[in-house]
């Protein structure tokens, strides 16, 4: 129930995540000036300026701190509540005002970094693209998606050849140079709706959504031919090799689909390497992990 909660909260804009939080306020007020001095209302007023901070941010947050310090002093004048002195009541309030904005920046100060060490936990750091957690998660999700609206996908995955030599001969100062011009290659490349990642090492995914298998092999191999063109910009004579399954009827599990474009990448180095390589997956046609074996292999002997 707290995640619908939350998921529901999270759709909201800043300005209905406001009104929300207003309506909690008014109705709040109304409940502290009918009950009185006798019940104390005071904690009940940080409810909505905790909505209001942790799901519509800074601005929003302190607009309804704002809210509740005013409606709060409004609720003890309309109750009828004496003092000794006519300035203790606006010194209560300038407290309890106090409190809330404290309070609300401290919220909303904390839900940004937390916002941002979980993007942080998803991007890959040198790179600046999805890890391969990250990447995994949205496969997962464009697979049940791909298989419930019958839409075609493509997974491509793409490794960088002889990338070995260059971190030798270079160092890996240099290699990490190189994985970040792939990256930005392959964003800049492919399409604004489709999905980059790096698997781990020199190794990346490119996830292609609604593009038949001609589409997505013009794509590809447009993609193939920037990411020969940057590399040699950089000063070194290599490409990349792309492996890339395509599916009408997509797998359940991601790991088989990454398998599956894995083994074709494999192919593209065992016949040559700086290719590319796109085929119809078919569940009889998956590899087993004994022909992906092999298949990596055989591109290890490839010079």
């Amino acid at each position: 129930m707290i995640d619908g909660i939350d998921r529901f909260l999270v759709r909201l804009s800043c300005a209905q995540v406001a009104a929300l939080a207003m309506v909690g306020i008014l109705l709040v007020g109304a409940v502290d000036v009918a009950t009185g001095r006798e019940l104390l209302m005071g904690l009940f007023y940080l409810g909505p300026v905790t909505l209001a901070a942790w799901y519509g941010g800074k601005r929003a947050g302190l607009a309804i701190a704002l809210a509740a310090g005013g409606a709060w002093l409004l609720a003890d004048t309309i109750g009828g509540v004496t003092y000794s002195h006519p300035a203790i009541p606006f010194w209560n309030g300038l407290v309890r005002l106090g409190f809330f904005l404290v309070t609300s920046s401290l919220l909303s100060a904390l839900r940004v970094h937390l916002d941002a060490e979980r993007r942080l936990a998803r991007i890959d750091g040198l790179t600046g693209v999805f890890n391969r957690q990250a990447f995994i998660e949205r496969l997962e999700y464009a697979l049940a998606l791909a298989a419930r609206e019958q839409r075609p996908l493509t997974l491509a995955y793409v490794d960088v050849d002889n990338f070995k030599r260059i971190n030798d001969r270079h160092g890996h100062e240099e290699g990490d140079r190189v994985l970040r011009i792939v990256a930005q290659t392959l964003v800049n490349t492919v399409r604004r709706t489709d999905i980059v990642a790096r698997l781990g090492g020199d190794e990346f995914a490119v996830l292609l959504t609604g593009a038949d298998l001609a589409g997505s092999e013009r794509i590809l191999r447009k993609t193939a031919q920037a990411l020969e063109a940057a590399i040699r910009a950089a000063g070194h004579e290599t490409a990349c090799s792309i492996g890339a399954a395509m599916f009408t009827s997509p797998p359940a599990r991601a790991g088989e689909a990454i398998a599956a474009a894995d083994a074709l990448m494999y192919k593209a180095k065992a016949s040559g390497k700086h290719a590319v390589v796109l085929e119809l997956w078919t569940p009889a046609a998956a590899p087993s992990h004994a022909q992906r074996r092999a298949a990596r292999a055989a591109a290890s002997a490839k010079p």
